[in-house]
This record gives structure tokens, C-alpha cells and sequence, in this order.
């Protein structure tokens, strides 16, 4: 699976198309990207192999559960499948961009596993304290999800 680092403010076309970077876009074939909102005021690009899994788990559950079914329902309403072009360019929607505070600039925010839009100018900066809570926040994933202990027993116990 593809990771996303670094950060890039980017021009909008008259058509509302962004270029990736060439480092984010599949070397061989297509990229493709589903567009999902945050509760944040940016806008998420997935690539469809980080939901795979999830969305299969989701679509037996769903089979029964109505809640289930509402909530798939809700987010595949609200999200975009995008293309990049032969340019490398990915067409965004405008309404979307508008309710993130877009106009004509985009900042995209490597996330490791996603690219995050959002206004230039959002949480522009960083400090230590940023770094730290970023840390912090990673190791709570780290111990919940119990790698560590993961590691320990890949490498025999001597992590």
C-alpha cells in the first residue's frame, strides 16, 4: 500500500482539478481516490485498498443490521470517486471545497495512509507540542491495537 508524506499547497484549475504529486500517484495504471469528508473542515482522499477490508467486513454485516445500512449509506452518499488524469491531475467538487473554506488554493497533507485537503492557512504551523501530541496519539493507537506486543512475538520475543 501506497504512504503519503510531506505537504503541498496546491492551484486550482478553472475546473476545480488538482495535481498529485508524482511520489502519491500509482506508478503502474490508474489512481484512483475515493473524496470523503471529515468532521473537521477538510476532506479526505482514501485510496479504495485502505477501505477494502472494512467495506467487506461492512457488507455482510449490513445484510441485517439497518443502522449498518444507513450509515454505508450516509458515507457513500457524501463520497466522490476521483481519477487522476494523464496529467496526474484529480478533479475535485466545488460544493465540497467551498465547505472547507477552498477557493482557489488547496493544501494537501500527506497522512501516511490518506491525503488530507484543506485550506491553506489551517493549522499551518506546527510546534513541539503538536509533535508531541502526534506522538502520543500514535502510541495509544500502538497499545490499543497491541503491537508492540505484535512485534515482540515476530521477532521472538526480542523487542
Amino acid at each position: 500500500m501506497e504512504c503519503f508524506y510531506g505537504e503541498f499547497v496546491h492551484a486550482l484549475d478553472a475546473q476545480c482539478r488538482i495535481s498529485l504529486p508524482s511520489d502519491w500517484r500509482q506508478k503502474e495504471g490508474e489512481t484512483e481516490m475515493i473524496l470523503a469528508p471529515t468532521t473537521d473542515r477538510a476532506l479526505v482522499l482514501l485510496p479504495p485498498a485502505l477501505l477494502d477490508d472494512f467495506f467487506e467486513r461492512m457488507r455482510h454485516a449490513s445484510i441485517t443490521n439497518t443502522k449498518i445500512q444507513r450509515a454505508l449509506a450516509n458515507f457513500g452518499r457524501l463520497c466522490k470517486k476521483c481519477r487522476c488524469d494523464r496529467q496526474g491531475r484529480i478533479a475535485l467538487d466545488r460544493d465540497r471545497l467551498n465547505a472547507i473554506g477552498v477557493e482557489n488554493q488547496v493544501k494537501l497533507s500527506g497522512a501516511v495512509t490518506h491525503i488530507r485537503l484543506s485550506a491553506p492557512g489551517s493549522t499551518d504551523n506546527f510546534d513541539q507540542d503538536d509533535i508531541a501530541n502526534a506522538l502520543g496519539a500514535l502510541d495509544e493507537v500502538n497499545q490499543s491495537l497491541g503491537l508492540d506486543q505484535a512485534l515482540k512475538n515476530a521477532l521472538g520475543g526480542k523487542a
